[in-house]
């Protein structure tokens, strides 16, 4: 897909003013590469082989994921400064077919992992399946609210599934946090609707859980969280 030409009028306009701040994280620049790039895998997924589909596809993952995570960082250091820009992205990105979208509730940007999604689709034993589903798993976890009992065990179920399939993932520190503040959230969820039976299961998962991220991730920030949120736990329960 080629851009518009208003689109490239637009970061050449833009190309003239970024980078007078020292302070530089998102730029014109920046974007423009980033863009390019997209479209140049789409056109790949669009007409390779299906290896080059499969690579194409989690590349674009990773281009929305990092783009969308280097938006959030923009905001949390300058506001609002460069909402040209971010706007820019938004659209130009979505005329490529990729969504990232803002979600006031979180304040902040979230790419919707289509790629991730399509590529573990035709690719679920590929070479890049680990790392296309802790992105989703990620996705999945900074974007829920506890409520429903159901969603909160199937995305537990999940993790559990993700841990078993890649044990010796780089990432299954955080995947076990995640899990464990899952369970937390289902035992707080058990209490309330006074279901003294799911209550304990959920308490003994919560605190298991993060007693084994300590004992196999020493020396780790995610170690550290466990310790401290494990404390946090057992001082609830104890209430």
């Amino acid at each position: 897909m080629v851009l518009p030409a208003d689109s490239v009028k637009t970061i050449a306009m833009l190309l003239l003013v970024a980078g007078s701040s020292v302070d530089v994280i998102m730029t014109a620049a920046g974007l423009n590469a980033t863009l390019k790039k997209m479209e140049r895998l789409h056109h790949q997924a669009a007409s390779g082989t299906k290896a080059e589909r499969d690579e194409s596809l989690f590349e674009i993952g990773v281009e929305a994921d990092a783009l969308a995570a280097l938006m959030n960082q923009e905001v949390e250091s300058h506001g609002m400064e460069q909402r040209e820009l971010l706007d820019l992205a938004l659209t130009r990105t979505k005329e490529l077919g990729v969504a990232i979208v803002y979600r006031r509730d979180k304040k902040k940007f979230f790419y919707d992992g289509a790629a991730f999604r399509e590529y573990l689709k035709d690719a679920p034993a590929g070479i890049h399946a680990a790392d296309a589903e802790f992105g989703l798993i990620s996705y999945q976890f900074y974007q829920s609210q506890a409520g429903d009992a159901a969603a909160m065990e199937a995305a537990a179920a999940v993790k559990k599934r993700f841990l078993a399939r890649f044990p010796k993932y780089k990432g299954n520190a955080d995947v076990s946090l995640f899990l464990a503040v899952d369970y937390q959230d289902l035992y707080r969820h058990a209490r309330q609707t006074h279901d003294d039976e799911g209550a304990e299961k959920y308490r003994a998962l919560t605190r298991s859980t993060y007693q084994r991220i300590a004992r196999l991730y020493p020396r780790t920030e995610q170690a550290a969280e466990a310790r401290q949120l494990l404390r946090r736990f057992d001082e609830e329960t104890r209430r």
